[in-house]
């Protein structure tokens, strides 16, 4: 099972070890970290939100990755999941910024709600779509990340969706076919699961979301056959229960609530990912209820638009996932990275206290708001403030051209002795 909780806990240096100890009191180190991030900081607290896996047969692949420095100028973008982000917050909102980073950038590397946009993708040939715990494993440099032309694409569907919709199995085969005929993606086939999978979104009280996941063991059981049928990556879509569903909704379409779906798609990819090690993503199944208040809701927040066009998600995983990067010990490493940018108010997940401990530019972007209020300052993290992503991709431009942002800006102070 996984399920998530809001603790709140001293300001310790190593904020992962002192989770593992409290979410495992005797010893028995039974449950795991999925994800965690800082959603408050108080005087000499943090209030911190933990998806915990209860995992009783553990498989984690790392490697001992070298660090080096080198001139190949790969940047991260990221948007957390379900924290209501003005931009990337919605559906692919944030492309067009991670499209034009790319323009500058060797690489750019980011998860896939960024780029995801219902059934369309409009990623650039450059980006490297990177699940969210494969990522923060990158960041750790506990792996490294692997280019392919081609992967072999398994897809997993929640017995539980079919049981809310009979109907959806006909729009997801539907969907793989139009990605093999178009995209020219190799998807080996589809498992449905024996049980429904059991997500529910859960909003905390951080007003960001995130949720529960109820059967592991049949979501699990069927990736490893599609592996063991030569899958290279894995597309799961569940259905994921709203229990205020309407109500969130309108919110969420009139622009004023966080993605109800967004926090827990993020905890079963992530278990994939930490299970098997294989590029993984998820994509919801509206129920027949669902799709018949998308079709009445008319015209919504222009971000959210996408979602209300197109009942299917799944075409946006499989455009991703086709040349998803593998994950291995050698390839792309941390030592690429050569800038980090985040929300301004999202400095308290792996990203930002990364980026202090390899000493990269952490680019921080005031316009993009969040119902966090994490700042660089309260955190104490030295990063670069900007207001907006204009401002954002000047400071990467400079960065890449080899020129101290410093000189750019004045008054301009002279040196001084050290």
């Amino acid at each position: 099972m996984i399920y998530t909780k809001s603790l709140t806990i001293p300001k310790v240096d190593d904020i992962e070890k002192y989770l593992l100890n409290e979410i495992n009191p005797n010893g028995n180190h039974k449950n795991d970290l999925l994800r965690y991030a800082i959603v408050k900081v108080n005087e000499k607290t943090f209030d911190v939100e933990v998806s915990i896996l209860e995992n009783e047969n553990k498989m984690e692949i790392y490697w001992n990755i070298p660090y080096q420095y080198n001139n190949n100028f790969i940047v991260i973008n990221i948007c957390p999941t379900g924290v209501g982000a003005s931009l990337g917050g919605f559906i692919s909102d944030i492309c067009p910024v991670n499209n034009v980073l790319a323009s500058i950038a060797d690489k750019v590397i980011t998860h896939p709600n960024c780029v995801n946009g219902s059934f369309i993708n409009y990623m650039s040939d450059n980006t490297l779509y990177t699940e969210g715990f494969t990522l923060d494993n990158f960041l750790q440099n506990k792996v490294a990340l692997q280019e392919v032309l081609q992967n072999r694409i398994g897809v997993i569907v929640d017995r539980g969706a079919i049981n809310e919709d009979p109907n959806c199995i006909n729009e997801i085969i539907n969907s793989i076919n139009s990605l093999r005929v178009i995209a020219g993606i190799n998807c080996i086939g589809y498992k449905i699961t024996d049980e429904p999978i059991g997500g529910k979104s859960i909003q905390q009280p951080s007003d960001a979301f995130s949720g529960e996941v109820k059967n592991l063991t049949t979501m699990l059981k069927a990736t490893n056959e599609l592996i063991l049928k030569g899958a290279t990556a894995i597309a799961i879509v569940t259905h994921i229960e709203i229990d205020n569903m309407e109500e969130d909704l309108d919110k969420y379409f009139s622009g004023n609530l966080a993605n109800p779906f967004g926090g827990t798609e993020a905890l079963i990819s992530h278990t994939i990912s930490k299970t098997f090690g294989i590029p993984c993503a998820h994509a919801p199944v509206l129920s027949k209820k669902e799709k018949d208040y998308y079709a009445s809701v008319g015209v919504v927040d222009p971000r959210a638009s996408s979602e209300v066009v197109s009942s299917s998600y799944l075409g946006c995983i499989l455009k991703g996932l086709n040349k998803a990067p593998q994950i291995g010990n050698t390839g792309i490493t941390l030592s690429d990275v050569k800038a980090i940018i985040v929300p301004y108010s999202c400095c308290g997940g792996i990203p930002a206290l990364m980026s202090q401990k390899w000493n990269i530019p952490l680019i921080a972007v005031k316009e993009n708001k969040t119902v966090l209020d994490v700042t660089p300052e309260k955190m104490g993290i030295d990063a670069i403030i900007v207001e907006n992503y204009w401002e954002a991709i000047g400071v990467v431009a400079a960065l890449k051209a080899g020129i101290n942002i410093d000189s750019l800006r004045r008054p301009i102070k002279s040196i001084g002795e050290i």
